[in-house]
């Protein structure tokens, strides 16, 4: 999911659903196979159009960057590099980067420029509204970036040159995208499955399959710096965000069907509880003081705090 003005995109196997808080919707599709993320890059304007750019990465091993105006959806470019299915990916600062993670263990960084060469098909030949997944212009990676072993869970970014991922292979990672190396590896003892960084409190959250929320601060010297760790869930934590207006709030979501309200000053015990899903909860996030979930029981929730 993801929020632009007063609309949410949403995900339904290959297809992007653009429903408007009126309850009007519409489905297009853009992937051969699942979304697994997507993101919004910004606002721009195109024969006297605003459209919205969105980008989305798929279990069909590519990413898309995707236009969203009121009567329609166009599948721009198709980004190709990854050899195994995209988990994740995050739009920079600036807006003038993505960065993707993959199962093929790999961290890739592309741009979000839409008047770079490309090697596909002139621009005219691309389908609008199709009822098979779109044909677009294909783009290769700025950067390609090894270090983990397992597959990358989560990736967000520190600044607009360094990059925090999240790992199966028990592992945050640090990069630094202009030496284009690893710039600290922070190790854990269970697999992890999302991470989110906070420039108010300077700490990187992250959720794992030990059913734990854990706070590190990079600042720190030692080899694990763990900040604190939240107890609540009682299975995995599958995603976390922190709050945009606070530095000691943060929600997370997990697979016992529960998103939490945190206040890391108080980390044994949360804020609140919303169980508004009948299953595993997918993903979550914050959106002018409410919180917002999508879960594996296909429903999106909008909760007021």
């Amino acid at each position: 999911k993801q929020w632009y003005q007063r609309r949410v995109a949403i995900t339904a196997g290959g297809q992007l659903a653009v429903i408007s808080l009126d309850g009007s919707n519409k489905t297009y599709e853009i992937h051969s196979k699942p979304i697994k993320s997507i993101g919004y890059i910004k606002q721009y304007k195109e024969n006297e159009k605003q459209k919205h750019l969105l980008v989305t990465s798929s279990l069909d091993q590519n990413l898309s960057f995707v236009a969203v105006d009121d009567t329609e959806c166009t599948s721009l470019y198709t980004l190709k590099g990854h050899t195994e299915t995209v988990n994740c990916c995050a739009v920079s600062p600036s807006t003038e980067q993505v960065a993707s993670g993959s199962w093929d263990t790999h961290l890739k960084v592309w741009s979000t420029s839409l008047n770079e060469p490309c090697d596909s098909d002139p621009r005219s030949k691309r389908k609008k509204n199709a009822g098979s997944p779109q044909s677009a212009l294909l783009r290769t990676p700025l950067l390609t970036l090894g270090g983990h072993t397992q597959a990358v869970t989560g990736v967000c970014w520190k600044d607009n040159s360094q990059l925090i991922t999240s790992s199966c292979d028990m592992s945050v990672k640090i990069w630094d995208t202009q030496l284009m190396s690893c710039a600290r590896t922070i190790t854990v003892t269970s697999s992890l499955q999302s991470v989110a960084w906070s420039d108010r409190s300077q700490l990187i959250a992250t959720g794992s399959s030990d059913k734990y929320v854990r706070l590190f601060d990079p600042r720190g010297s030692s080899g694990t710096i763990v900040h604190s760790t939240l107890q609540g869930h009682d299975m995995w934590v599958s995603c976390v965000k922190w709050s945009p207006s606070s530095d000691v709030e943060m929600v997370s979501g997990s697979y016992d069907g529960r998103t939490l309200l945190w206040d890391i000053r108080s980390p044994r015990s949360h804020l609140a509880v919303i169980s508004t899903h009948e299953d595993k909860v997918l993903c979550c996030d914050w959106l002018e003081g409410r919180v917002i979930s999508g879960g594996a029981d296909s429903k999106l929730h909008i909760s007021n705090l």
